[in-house]
């Protein structure tokens, strides 16, 4: 029997998303971001040369102290700033959340202005108009707090960086879901956040999610790529409940590793094509800014072998997994040709069945769309029906099929891009014509 064929959306979307708009709704003045970015200390921005990121954070934490001034920590985040800003990235800024009070916040409205209109913004080459409270508040580690408290320390600091600096927008540290959490999941500690009062201070809510590029036994629970399906859903129905629906979302941190970890052993395949999974799947559900984390691999854990240490697009030359300091990995590559052929795109419909997923895109310079399968879903080829002619090319831009009408494309893990007048995906072959 044959099956249906997942439509694909002509001139008419279904879904339509600007992502360059209404950023920080509550802020007199905006300034626009993009979906592509990175996050984590960067060692080497000469890497933004061919990687045209447009939203950045550097992985280090902004301490709202009168020792912030005059000395190394000012020098370090202003000179992290500039990196950004010369580059042509949009910088966020991360206020370290421990022991909050008054002093805290006369402190961060200081900082903010400082970097908003002061001389830390002419020293930085421009503003720093995005700021991050603290930073996955859920967890067991840095700091992590209840989801009152946490309520309290940013009505403390919400109102002095409003002050400090009108035209900012203040994002929400980054939530971690997953069983593990308990009563501190997600949803759970957003609701209870919202309903301390803490969203009338929060311009940006944002949520971080890991984990791998296919299900693996002996980690069971471990998130995938889709795992932002229900994340997004939740947060949407509760900003909603809250009167906080006009709020973007980002996800300020995501990502997995190629390398080992104890017996999950993952290639660069697997993480390029979980990469621009992430990021496709993330745009088309409306969230803003993706952020990968890291750049270059880190040493987060110290070992080389941990999921940190080998999460970054170019090796750091340490761990048997390692292919050397400095070389890029596929993921690197699957990244610019993703910036290549998506930066100036606009989305028109995510369609799926059966572990085939495509997402189609207008440009400038045709259609496009993006098409994957989920191999521990479906596996066996697919057929591309078009009208005019498409190229279909791999996560790199190399050649896979071209061609008009009835197209087969045998599909592993990687997604392929089809370049052309897409109008269906069948998941059988074509009935044969008469002649």
């Amino acid at each position: 029997m044959r099956r249906r064929p997942i439509r694909i959306a002509g001139a008419l979307a279904t879904v339509a998303i600007c992502f360059l708009a209404g950023i920080g709704s509550r802020q007199s003045s905006v300034v626009d971001v993009g979906l592509f970015g990175i996050s984590g200390i960067i060692p080497d921005p000469s890497y933004f040369d061919e990687l045209t990121m447009d939203v950045a954070t550097s992985g280090f934490w902004v301490g709202a102290s009168a020792d912030f001034f005059g000395g190394k920590k000012e020098t370090l985040h202003t000179g992290q700033f500039r990196m950004f800003i010369e580059k042509g990235i949009t910088p966020i800024g991360t206020f370290y959340l421990g022991s909050v009070g008054e002093e805290a916040a006369h402190w961060a409205e200081e900082i903010v202005r400082y970097y908003g209109t002061g001389q830390g913004a002419t020293d930085a080459g421009g503003p720093v108009l995005y700021w991050e409270l603290g930073d996955e508040e859920n967890g067991g580690w840095g700091t992590a707090c209840s989801p009152d408290e946490y309520a309290r320390r940013v009505s403390i600091l919400g109102p002095a960086i409003r002050s400090g600096c009108p035209g900012c927008s203040i994002v929400m540290g980054g939530l971690l879901d997953g069983p593990e959490m308990d009563e501190w999941a997600l949803a759970q500690y957003l609701q209870t956040f919202l309903e301390s009062g803490g969203g009338e201070w929060i311009d940006i809510y944002a949520f971080h999610y890991y984990g791998l590029a296919r299900p693996n036994a002996t980690m069971p629970s471990s998130q995938l790529y889709d795992s932002a399906i229900p994340i997004v859903a939740d947060m949407r129905l509760l900003l909603a409940e809250y009167g906080e629906q006009d709020s973007p979302i980002w996800v300020t941190e995501t990502c997995t590793f190629s390398g080992g970890m104890g017996t999950v052993e993952q290639t660069e395949s697997e993480q390029a094509a979980d990469l621009v999974k992430r990021y496709v799947l993330l745009w088309s559900l409306g969230v803003e800014v993706v952020q990968w984390c890291y750049l270059t691999e880190p040493q987060y854990e110290g070992t080389g072998l941990g999921f940190f240490d080998q999460s970054g697009l170019v090796y750091d030359g340490r761990g048997p997994y390692d292919q050397g300091e400095g070389v890029r990995k596929k993921a690197y590559f699957a990244y610019l040709e993703m910036l290549e052929n998506l930066r100036d795109a606009t989305l028109l419909e995510r369609a799926a069945e059966s572990g085939v997923t495509v997402v189609s895109f207008t440009t400038a310079g045709g259609p496009i769309a993006v098409l994957w399968q989920d191999p521990w879903r479906r596996k066996g080829p697919i057929w591309i029906d078009s009208r005019d002619g498409v190229d279909v090319v791999d996560l790199y831009g190399n050649f896979v099929a071209s061609g008009s009408g009835s197209i087969r494309v045998d599909l592993a893990l990687e997604p392929v891009y089809v370049l052309g007048d897409l109008v269906a995906v069948q998941l059988s072959a074509p009935e044969l014509m008469a002649p």
